[in-house]
């Protein structure tokens, strides 16, 4: 059934990207004929990101369907972890963000698809950046259990409220304005099919923890 699923996502994408592609073609050859400020113009820049955010629901619900890792590897999660700071630091700076991630004892090595699980970490972070003010910070912390291998990501936000805790991890559920409300549940999807759990625990006004266990390799 999952294979299944995952070859009607395959379709399903196909089928939605052409025309989007087609249309925002289209949108970028007429926004040239406006100049900005142009109220057309505007139109058609709004025109262009919605786009864009159809796109992206479509690449969440593909990677949502296609929950099952490829070939598993040796990882070191303190290699995947370090390549992600390095591509978000700039954003957290930009934002006015400590990103912070605290030394690992050795390479921690597990058994998984590094692409898959570098997607499930870069949108913990993304989400804790973007629910982080300035002057804030996000910390990233690895350590050992019986369970394998915990990784906390801890921020200073503002902190979800028990109502939407609940849902958080609903397909479509979102308190973003430009959210999909796929990216935990994709990432939990991730984190599982690697025979792992996710949680989330959070208090309104003091932030959020997220954390990853995955076994040992």
């Amino acid at each position: 059934k999952l294979s299944t699923l995952g070859e009607m996502a395959a379709v399903l994408a196909h089928e939605i990207r052409n025309p989007l592609g087609s249309i925002r073609g289209t949108a970028e050859i007429l926004r040239d004929d406006y100049p900005p400020g142009n109220p057309k113009h505007e139109f058609i820049e709004i025109q262009i990101k919605e786009t864009e955010r159809l796109n992206h629901v479509v690449e969440d619900f593909l990677r949502m369907a296609r929950q099952q890792p490829g070939e598993l590897r040796e990882c070191s999660l303190r290699d995947e972890l370090e390549t992600i700071i390095t591509l978000l630091n700039g954003d957290a700076r930009q934002r006015g963000i400590s990103l912070l991630l605290e030394e690992i004892s050795g390479k921690a090595l597990i058994s998984a698809d590094g692409e898959k699980l570098r997607q499930a970490f870069l949108n913990i972070i993304l989400n804790a950046l973007q629910a982080t003010p300035a002057g804030g910070s996000v910390t990233i912390t690895v350590s050992s259990s019986a369970a394998g291998y915990e990784i906390s990501f801890v921020d200073s936000g503002s902190g979800i409220d028990a109502a939407a805790l609940g849902k958080i991890f609903d397909p479509f559920f979102t308190t973003k304005v430009d959210g999909t409300g796929l990216g935990l549940a994709v990432t939990r999807k991730i984190v599982e099919a690697h025979g792992g759990q996710l949680t989330v625990t959070s208090e309104v006004g003091k932030g959020s923890t997220v954390t990853v266990v995955l076994p040992f390799g």
